[in-house]
């Protein structure tokens, strides 16, 4: 079945409600059964401003629903909501990996940096991110790391597949005490990011385990202008951990339902804020605060004079 790894913020699914996990069984009244992704995407493409409507089975609540969304041009920020959770603590979210995240990355960093009181910690909030580009991924991670530490490397049948990338930071790293936010819909380039963090010893995991989708495809040319797409090499942690089909375990557990993740992250627009705080009941984000209780802790163990564990 099709199934949304992750419906990536300010776009027309995420605005409509659709959940990570939930599994696409119609497109415009066409059943997906034996579907393949290319054939549901070219469905779901269409002009900007008109709609498509798809069926969707939720397992968790095994609800099936009927969902019209509007097309539309999306330009996502992939770096959102930086700031400082309180005067040690800063919290910045990555919502997918392209060509511009990690530039973006380094820039706020540097900007917290060079504030009078800089933040002593740092929260890296990859939930609900479904991955991207595998060099966004390198050069984020990198941006955390000592060089020549291992980010990922790939491991297939053949000699060929067998790929190593190192951390090489253009400049000294970053070396705050890092706690990162993962879930069931932190896919690929997250989960790369996310295990090299771990593996190092880097940043503490927390949340729950990632999608586990971190596969390399290689597309064979065949007659008349077809070609056979294989699966010919799987991505490695740097503790040679297989992230495909298992995915990445936090290092600390602390369960958050999608439907309250979507509504959480909802709230952190301006918008969305203003209309929380007139509300009587605001939901608490378990993962968030568990991440800063942790760093909180680490901070009071290295203001006693005793410096924290490195990879």
């Amino acid at each position: 079945a099709l199934t949304v790894i992750a419906p990536i913020e300010d776009t027309p699914a995420f605005e409509a409600g659709i959940l990570a996990g939930d599994r696409i069984a119609e497109i415009d009244g066409a059943p997906t059964d034996g579907m393949d992704v290319e054939e549901a995407s070219r469905r779901l493409r269409g002009e900007p401003g008109s709609p498509v409507r798809i069926k969707v089975i939720r397992p968790r609540t095994r609800e099936i629903r009927s969902i019209e969304i509007v097309r539309a041009i999306i330009d996502v920020a992939t770096v959102k909501d930086a700031r400082r959770l309180d005067g040690d603590i800063a919290y910045v979210r990555l919502t997918q990996f392209n060509d511009r995240t990690a530039a973006a990355l380094a820039e706020q960093l540097r900007q917290w940096m060079a504030e009078p009181q800089p933040p002593r910690a740092l929260i890296l909030d990859l939930r609900n991110n479904p991955g991207g580009l595998l060099r966004a991924a390198v050069d984020v991670a990198q941006l955390f790391l000592r060089p020549g530490q291992i980010v990922v490397s790939t491991r297939g049948r053949e000699e060929r597949e067998r790929q190593l990338f190192l951390a090489r930071p253009a400049g000294r790293p970053f070396d705050l005490p890092m706690a990162v936010l993962v879930n069931g819909a932190s896919a690929s380039a997250s989960e790369i990011v996310a295990g090299a963090l771990k593996d190092h010893r880097r940043a503490v995991l927390i949340g729950e385990k990632t999608f586990g989708k971190g596969s390399v495809q290689t597309i064979m040319p065949m007659e008349e202008g077809t070609a056979l797409r294989l699966t010919t090499a799987r991505y490695q942690t740097p503790n040679r951990t297989t992230i495909h089909g298992y995915g990445i375990e936090p290092d600390i557990v602390v369960p958050l339902p999608p439907d309250l993740l979507r509504s959480l992250l909802r709230r952190q627009t301006p918008a969305e804020e203003a209309e929380a705080e007139d509300s009587a009941a605001k939901p608490a984000d378990a993962q968030l605060e568990r991440a800063a209780a942790v760093l909180k802790g680490i901070l009071l163990y290295q203001a006693g004079g005793v410096k924290t564990p490195r990879g």
